[in-house]
């Protein structure tokens, strides 16, 4: 990981993001953060209640687990936001 990228990283961790990569698993119908932490890897599962943001090079876009679900590249038929770095803030 870049040092601009670990500084982005670490600062949305002190604004109260959860920060990791996307998963998406079409055939299951779910969204997961991929989160990494001294070596070891964790899913958390996401619903539409969590506000999730994706990065996209500088500018951050918000997106729903329906969104990461049901937008797909057009010939490999996979989620467009699957594997892209994100924060999270869980919902209620």
């Amino acid at each position: 990981m870049l040092l601009s990228e670990h500084i982005k990283e670490t600062i949305d961790r002190v604004d109260g993001y959860l920060t990791g990569t996307l998963v998406v698993d079409l055939e299951a119908n779910t969204v997961e953060l991929e989160v990494t932490k001294q070596d070891k890897t964790s899913y958390i599962s996401l619903t539409n209640a969590d506000h999730i943001e994706v990065r996209n090079d500088t500018e951050y876009e918000e997106v729903t687990v329906d969104q990461t679900l049901n937008t797909r590249e057009k010939f490999m038929g996979c989620s467009l936001f699957a594997g892209l770095y994100a924060r999270v803030k869980k919902g209620s």
